[in-house]
């Protein structure tokens, strides 16, 4: 790879980072914004691409702000950042809040186990396919009007769904809700990059990082609190509800302090291309979520055998479109670079494990071992701990390392489903919150190691130019990996439960699921492992590159480069 393409990007001391491989915080935060933003972060201003120097013979002096303008305008740049982490936290909070109250929607509407799937992945489902073109879609037209637009479709939608009379209407607000979040959650990191410069700008992506860990962790252990509260008899409906007036309220200051913003040169939008990704998806996913329900009719069957051929031709109209360069849904040429086309599958296996896990155990706990909404919430809180102090060690490990820190998470994630099996066969129906904590806590360490150096192992040979859409497609691919997962392992749990509502049932199908699971950690730990030692040689024929520009690149008045 010629060194101006790889992933370097120099700091105020002239210091070179490469953000694949380096280990200091920022980077560590770029890599964590570009996991969750749609590859936003290289967008519009970053600092990792190239900056333009424009020299004048004519020496301007600026005018001197006074303090008021100075106060005002850092009390406003604030105030945005405090608007749109509002609707990133929404969009995040509600993919995990609204696992815990599937009992109890199952309860109160008499919902099926394929509608309990539909009712989680379908929010996946319609995030995964207008994920890219929403944010396309805010730098062709405003993004603070596709910001805005998209919290109030989010916000009408949870109303709808906090008042849903039947599954079927509680799908299509989800489903709604999944359209705000596609437009909204993309403009996120887009308004960041055009409203703050410098040292704020990397506190303004470390807090947006930081509420992104919050949404996820609190959603479970927030979603099983409300439900216990059981506000005014409303049981789950409050999980959905609570989105309202933060949506108003977000709305209405939003409308004030947010600033038109727009690309100086917009992409196109590929309309037919998430035409196609979305009926790939709808066919996959429906007949995997219905079919056992309604006896597997012919229906069914026959869209299932026609979502490969769908993807067939989502595959030959993107390639057709990144042949004449006219901004395909996913360019197919980043699949040229090795890292990138072993990653993707990667990162798919691991939101199908951890999707197809979350939404089996939280049945399992609830309605099989009559856990509570809050208990089995805290249950999902062990798990976050584990992630949250494996995520921070991660980055400390993987220079000393490399990629075997990625197989040492897949290995510690086969342990501990392997630890919850025999925890569930030892104690059976008797089992308690205390007898599963260490278990959840080694597979939640193995979580955590695994998702922290992912980003860098995908986008380890991609050039700096591509690393947006890079990133987008692992975004996207996040979403795919969820809404499969659910509708995979929901179909095999149930099928494994068959007509009984028994604690022994429940507990003999979450035994036959979890080595499942085991299974694709196993594989994903030896496709990691059986490819380490050339990644590592790899790594070794950059680092000189990388040594040699750092040098370069070092200014006169700077201090030592660090390695």
């Amino acid at each position: 790879m010629p060194p101006s393409q790889e992933m370097v990007w120099l700091d105020k001391r002239g210091v070179s980072h490469n953000l694949a491989s380096c280990h200091c915080w920022r980077c560590h935060i770029h890599r964590l914004t570009a996991l969750v933003s749609g590859g936003r972060v290289t967008e519009h201003e970053s600092r990792l691409e190239p900056q333009k120097l424009n020299l004048s013979p004519t020496i301007q002096l600026p005018r001197t702000a006074t303090v008021a303008e100075a106060a005002q305008g850092l009390r406003s740049r604030w105030l945005v950042l405090g608007i749109v982490l509002i609707g990133s936290f929404m969009a995040v909070l509600d993919v995990f809040i609204v696992t815990q109250g599937l009992p109890s929607i199952k309860a109160t509407l008499g919902a099926g186990g394929a509608d309990l799937e539909l009712v989680v992945s379908v929010y996946s489902l319609v995030y995964a396919a207008l994920l890219v073109s929403g944010g396309r879609l805010g730098d062709i037209l405003d993004r603070k009007r596709i910001f805005l637009f998209g919290m109030t479709i989010f916000t009408v939608a949870s109303g709808l769904a906090g008042y849903a009379p039947s599954p079927a209407f509680l799908i299509g607000a989800r489903a709604l809700q999944g359209i705000g979040a596609a437009l909204m959650y993309p403009q996120v990191l887009s308004i960041i990059q055009v409203t703050f410069k410098g040292p704020d700008r990397s506190l303004a992506l470390a807090l947006f990082a930081a509420i992104n860990g919050i949404g996820a962790i609190t959603g479970n252990i927030l979603g099983g609190f409300l439900i216990q509260l059981n506000i005014g008899g409303l049981t789950w409906r409050p999980i959905f509800l609570v989105n309202i007036p933060i949506g108003i309220a977000g709305l209405l200051v939003g409308s004030l302090v947010l600033r038109p913003s727009r690309s100086e040169r917009p992409p196109r939008l590929d309309l037919l291309g998430v035409g196609l990704i979305t009926l790939f998806l709808v066919s996959l996913v429906l007949p995997l979520s219905q079919g056992q329900q309604l006896g597997w009719p012919l229906w069914t069957v026959m869209l299932l055998a026609l979502a490969f051929p769908i993807l067939g031709l989502f595959i030959l109209h993107e390639r057709r479109l990144t042949e004449k360069e006219q901004d395909p849904l996913i360019d197919l040429s980043l699949f040229r670079h090795r890292s990138f086309a072993i990653g993707i599958p990667l990162t798919l296996s691991y939101y199908v494990l951890a999707s197809g896990f979350f939404f089996t155990f939280v049945l399992f706990l609830q309605s099989g071992l009559g856990f509570s909404p809050l208990a089995s919430g805290l249950a999902f809180g062990i798990i976050n701990v584990g992630f949250i102090t494996a995520s921070l060690l991660g980055p400390r490990l993987i220079p000393r390392f490399g990629t075997r820190v990625l197989s040492l998470g897949y290995a510690i994630q086969v342990l501990g489903f392997v630890a919850v099996y025999i925890t569930l066969n030892s104690y059976g129906t008797n089992l308690n919150l205390y007898e599963l904590a260490i278990p959840l806590l080694i597979f939640g360490e193995g979580a955590g190691l695994v998702l922290s150096p992912l980003l860098g192992v995908v986008l380890a040979g991609v050039p700096i130019q591509e690393a947006g859409e890079a990133s987008g497609v692992v975004s996207t691919s996040f979403q795919i990996g969820n809404t499969i997962g659910i509708s995979l392992f929901g179909l095999l749990f149930y099928n494994f439960l068959g007509n009984q509502a028994s604690a022994v049932s429940y507990l003999n199908a979450s035994e036959r699921v979890l080595p499942l699971f085991a299974v694709i950690a196993l594989s994903a730990f030896l496709t990691v492992f059986l490819l380490s030692p050339r990644r590592a040689r790899i790594i070794q024929r950059l680092e000189p590159q990388t040594v040699t520009r750092s040098r370069l690149c070092q200014l006169p008045n700077s201090g030592k480069v660090n390695s």
